[in-house]
């Protein structure tokens, strides 16, 4: 019995995208713990004296505290893989939505920086082909999204440019 494979392409070139998450999970359960006991120990004193009301805020306080730690947790989980292929460009995202993978062809895939549209906004990082866009480095900085496009127009080409067509220089991790 043989097996036959599909030819597999070439990379050309694999970045990773990541949010800055350097807090872990245990960290943060240990930073709300000392926070909470700290609070609620001040708090408690407090009440102790007749001053009772200050319970409900210290709890009010340490529920938004969570909640805040809980959404950063999420967020540091996001990550995107941008492969570049001689005929396509795959985009891989984890925690956005469950596993969604975008291809689009790299002949006809265009990288489009978008600047913001306000003060304290950030741009938006678009490859676009046939009517489809994906934004891509969303938890980037500003400098990080310039350097990211900049790969990007190297790697995939696009109006007026030559795109790179064999493996050699690899992308670093952004």
């Amino acid at each position: 019995m043989t097996q036959s494979s599909a030819p597999v392409d070439p990379l050309l070139a694999r970045i990773h995208v990541s949010a800055n998450c350097s807090l872990t999970p245990r960290g943060a359960l240990l930073f709300f713990g000392v926070t909470a006991v700290g609070s609620l120990t001040v708090a408690g004193v407090f009440a102790w004296r007749g001053m009772w009301p200050i319970l409900p805020f210290a709890g009010l306080e340490l529920f938004a505290l969570g909640l805040g730690l809980g959404l950063s947790m999420r967020r540091g989980r996001y990550w995107e893989e941008i492969s570049v292929s001689p005929d396509r460009v795959t985009i891989r995202r984890q925690g956005f939505e469950p596993g969604q993978v975008v291809e689009f062809s790299r002949h006809w895939a265009q990288v489009e920086l978008r600047p913001a549209p306000r003060t304290g906004h950030h741009g938006r990082l678009l490859i676009r082909s046939h009517g489809r866009t994906c934004e891509v480095g969303e938890m980037l900085t500003e400098e990080e999204r310039r350097e990211l496009a900049s790969r990007l127009r190297e790697l995939i080409g696009g109006t007026g440019r030559v795109p790179i067509t064999a493996p050699g220089k690899m992308a670093r991790d952004v």
